[in-house]
Parts: structure tokens; sequence; C-alpha cells
């Protein structure tokens, strides 16, 4: 693919490393160096060594060709550029999560699969915070839009939160409390609907008992 060569991406990853170090953000970086270069992708190259993530990588989490993206954007868009790098993820550190984050992460995938349905834009955001160790963010996010009105599972939807919250509620330092705030949300939810199914089944079980009544009443009239 087009580059300017090994020199350019060599000092462009010195220069990525330092405002990496200065505490600038990845895509910041980005869009500083793309202004330094003809191709783009370079600048993308020397934020991934400077994060140590291999280029092969960085091409899977691009999910498209270098050239054909930077051609989707205008000269001097080099900020927007590095805005959608990180909206993909290419620049995703991922995070090595102990064995109860571990089980936190599998509640919250379990609570995903549950919802009925999730857009492909919020499935990819959800997916890459869970990779980088925001369990917290993706708790409460999934707790505000709940469960979808069809398809979906209530029941084993708000069992997963739950357990979720239960394990992050553990954890020190949570500001303001509001993942304990959100564990009882969730705990009034999943209350809420076993009642009404548990109505449901009383109700139904109802209806299977007057249906059998009457028909072995009809039976003995006959």
């Amino acid at each position: 693919m087009p580059s300017g060569g090994t020199e350019v991406i060599d000092a462009l990853g010195v220069a990525a490393g330092e405002r990496l170090r200065e505490g600038a953000a990845p895509a910041a970086v980005c869009g500083e160096l793309a202004a330094q270069t003809q191709w783009w992708w370079d600048a993308v190259l020397a934020v991934g060594r400077a994060l140590g993530i291999p280029e092969s990588e960085l091409l899977r989490r691009l999910h498209g060709e270098p050239e054909r993206v930077q051609g989707e954007f205008q000269p001097g868009e080099g900020d927007l550029y590095g805005g959608l790098m990180e909206t993909l993820g290419v620049f995703d550190v991922a995070k090595q999560l102990d064995r109860r984050e571990l089980l936190i992460a599998e509640h919250l995938r379990s609570a995903m699969g549950a919802m009925g349905g999730v857009a492909s834009g919020r499935s990819l955001g959800l997916s890459r915070r869970l990779g980088v160790g925001e369990l917290a963010s993706v708790f409460r996010s999934l707790a505000r839009s709940g469960p979808r009105a069809t398809c979906s599972r209530p029941v084993e939807f708000w069992e997963a939160l739950v357990s979720a919250g239960e394990l992050l509620k553990l954890e020190e330092g949570i500001e303001d409390g509001t993942v304990a705030q959100t564990l009882e949300e969730c705990r009034a939810h999943l209350a809420k609907p076993q009642r009404m199914y548990a109505e449901a089944d009383e109700r139904g079980s109802g209806k299977i008992r007057q249906t059998t009544a009457t028909h072995i009443s009809s039976d003995i009239a006959r």
C-alpha cells in the first residue's frame, strides 16, 4: 500500500510516543501526524507502533483498505480521520482482566445476548468498551436501555445484569454510588417481570383447568 517509507514511519513513531507520554489521546495524535504526511495510514502505523499494536491487527480493526478509507476525507480533515480510527477501535489497547472482571464481562455479554437485538454500531461500541475494561460503563448503558419490547428474554437480561452489578459493587472506588443505584434498579426490573410471568402462568393454568372441566362435563352429559 502507498507509504512514505520506513524512515517517515519511524520519525512519526517517535513523535507519536512523545505525544502519548504527554497524555494526548491516540486519535488526536493520529490527526496531528496525518497533517505531516501524504499517506495518513503512516500516521496510524506510527501511533499503533507507539501503543504496541502490530500492523496486522490495525488492518483487521480498520475493516477496509487504508487508501480507500483515506479517500473518504478531504485534505485537512486529519482530525476527523483520527476520530474515525477511534470509533473503529483501531487504537484500543485491551485490558488484562482478572478473574472477577472476566466473570462480570461474561454476565454483560449474556445480557447483550438476551436484549432481543442490538444495533451493529452500538454492539461494536459495547464490545470495544468491554475489551478495554470499561465494565461499569457497559453495565450502566445496558441498564439504561433495557431489553427490547419484542424478541427479548427480559428475565434472563435482568438476571445477568444483577449478577454483573453485584460483582461490580465489590470494586473499590466506584464514584457517586452509581453502580449501587443502577443495581437496585435492575433488581426492581427483575422482580417486576417475574411477577408478571407468574401471574400469566397462573391465568394460563386456570384457563387449562377450566377448559378441561368443560370437556369432562360435556362427556358426562353425552
